[in-house]
């Protein structure tokens, strides 16, 4: 007998994860979820960055799901059953969090994602841009189908910014290839005066921060990243 094409879908888990996060049945997903077993989940979706499909280009669930805005309960589960897809990175050297931050995601999914993993705050594609750059250089990567259904906001979002220099201020003081801090993109894309002084707050305070650890010690060691929370002095007003 042969197998029709609608029987393949059915008989295919990841066609069915990935149309389930396509078509934000969250509902569904979380049976899903629930009714495999750790194992099972983890195969599947490691399976799908080998899938030569167009538009998947080494992606992970977690990078396909994010820019979907999902709730937070769901990116939570796919975190704590597969852990090192926060660092993963797809064909464009693109994090999760990069994918969330050119997807409008909330400031608090943004914050979600940042939290679990804090390096992808700093980590550059391949143009050298960072998650922060993407924020304050509003883009989008919805379909034309997605842009039609759900209108994207052109302005930068301040609690977006909040939410990633939260984790790492280093990313303020990062130039993409083009030699443009996330600062430079910010004050050429009309962002508030608020999100301006929060961005060069967070630069100088970098700056200040890695020259005192010059200034101490010549250690490479004494160079590396200290992560600065908003609650470390970091004024937000």
């Amino acid at each position: 007998m042969t197998m029709t094409t609608s029987s393949k879908v059915l008989l295919d888990p990841v066609g069915i994860l990935l149309g389930l996060i396509k078509s934000e049945d969250w509902k569904m997903l979380r049976t899903l979820i629930a009714v495999s077993s750790p194992d099972c989940f983890r195969a599947i979706a490691s399976s799908i960055p080998s899938i030569s499909e167009p538009g998947l280009n080494g992606t992970t669930i977690l990078h396909a799901i994010v820019r979907h805005n999902p709730p937070l309960d769901i990116v939570g589960i796919i975190i704590m059953l597969c852990p090192d897809m926060p660092a993963s990175r797809d064909g464009l050297g693109w994090t999760p969090l990069h994918i969330a931050a050119c997807s409008n995601a909330s400031p608090l999914l943004l914050k979600f994602i940042a939290r679990a993993y804090p390096a992808a705050c700093d980590a550059q594609d391949e143009e050298g841009k960072t998650p922060l750059h993407f924020v304050c250089e509003p883009c989008s990567i919805l379909s034309e189908d997605d842009r039609s259904s759900k209108p994207q906001e052109a302005s930068i979002h301040h609690e977006a910014v909040v939410a990633l220099l939260s984790e790492s201020m280093h990313a303020a003081t990062m130039e993409d290839d083009e030699e443009m801090t996330p600062l430079e993109h910010a004050i050429m894309n009309g962002a508030s005066l608020k999100t301006v002084k929060l961005l060069q707050s967070a630069a100088a305070k970098t700056l200040r921060s890695r020259a005192r650890s010059t200034s101490t010690s010549p250690s490479p060691e004494t160079n590396k990243r200290r992560r600065v929370s908003l609650e470390d002095g970091f004024d937000c007003s």
